[in-house]
């Protein structure tokens, strides 16, 4: 995948496990900072993903810079539903650890819901069934950077970037 077909910037590489808690940010092209939160940084074992799977929340917050009061940004303020991806965001660069404040049970949806596709249900984050759809509620799979790229620019109307030819 070349930058030239993601929505993000590349910031700086980092190896460095995740921690719940952990406020990172990213930047889009020709807009601003975005940021988000690691709420779950590695799954169970026994987890239907993966392990290398964590949990992340992005937020609709925009800055010019990579500071902010983190006090500002809400748990129902979503740029997208909350998502499972994996490390290479930040391997890669496009996500940048700024700090670590564990997260308040404020902080944390009281439940998560996601789309399985496969067997048509909605479910937890460890893919236990639940009555029905909440809001936010995403797609359970695991999404690549590349993949969060084009959610984040649907999400601010931005032009898709990739096509059929790129999968």
């Amino acid at each position: 995948m070349h930058d030239d077909k993601l929505h993000f910037e590349v910031l700086k590489r980092s190896r460095k496990p995740l921690s719940a808690g952990d406020l990172f940010t990213f930047r889009v092209k020709t807009r601003g900072h975005f940021f988000g939160r690691v709420i779950i940084p590695s799954m169970p074992g026994d987890h239907p993903l993966t392990e290398a799977s964590c949990l992340l929340y992005i937020y609709e917050f925009e800055s010019s810079s990579t500071s902010i009061d983190f006090e500002t940004i809400g748990v129902r303020s979503f740029l997208i539903p909350p998502v499972f991806t994996n490390r290479r965001p930040w391997t890669m660069g496009y996500f940048q650890t700024l700090a670590n404040v564990p997260p308040g049970e404020q902080d944390v949806l009281g439940q998560h819901c996601f789309w399985d596709v496969p067997f048509r249900r909605y479910v937890d984050e460890m893919r236990r069934p639940i009555q029905g759809k909440i809001e936010p509620c995403g797609m359970f799979g695991l999404a690549s950077y590349s993949g969060i790229s084009s959610e984040v620019g649907a999400a601010l109307g931005l032009p898709t970037l990739e096509g059929p030819e790129d999968y």
